[in-house]
């Protein structure tokens, strides 16, 4: 009985470092961006959010989770949780929001509002805007 107590126990505690080691790998890896992706996907802002917003569970299909390269006319540059944001301006009502990967200020300074840029970035969904995350100036 006292064998099978220390099997279990040691079996416990193996399990508990595995799953310790593994959720720090996970936690210390470099995070990826789109640049470093093969593009799956190149499209206009305008026929991006076209897309998303005449049908969006087909869109979802489509472009959720791939990468994308989307050309379009900054609309306007923010900030969120201190990283860039270019707004790519659209034909309808909403815009592609564009978080970016890299420094603000490298990307405020090579950057112009109503300029157009082509972005790389990995699409994470529509919620009244497109959004793509990771992304970095091509």
């Amino acid at each position: 009985m006292k064998r099978k107590r220390q099997i279990i126990l040691s079996a416990t505690a193996l399990c508990l470092l595995i799953a310790v080691a593994w959720g720090f790998y996970q936690y210390s890896r470099p995070h990826a961006s789109a640049l470093d992706k093969p593009t799956e996907f190149i499209i206009s802002a305008d026929s991006l959010y076209a897309a998303f917003s005449g049908n969006e569970p087909v869109a979802d299909k489509t472009f959720m989770n791939k990468v994308l390269e989307v050309k379009g006319t900054v609309q306007d540059m923010t900030t969120s949780d201190r990283k860039p944001v270019l707004l790519l301006q659209t034909r309808g009502a909403g815009i592609v929001n564009c978080l970016m990967a890299a420094d603000s200020a490298t990307i405020f300074s090579t950057v112009q509002k109503n300029s157009t840029v082509v972005i790389k970035g990995k699409c994470s969904g529509f919620l009244m805007d497109v959004n793509l995350v990771d992304c970095v100036i091509k």
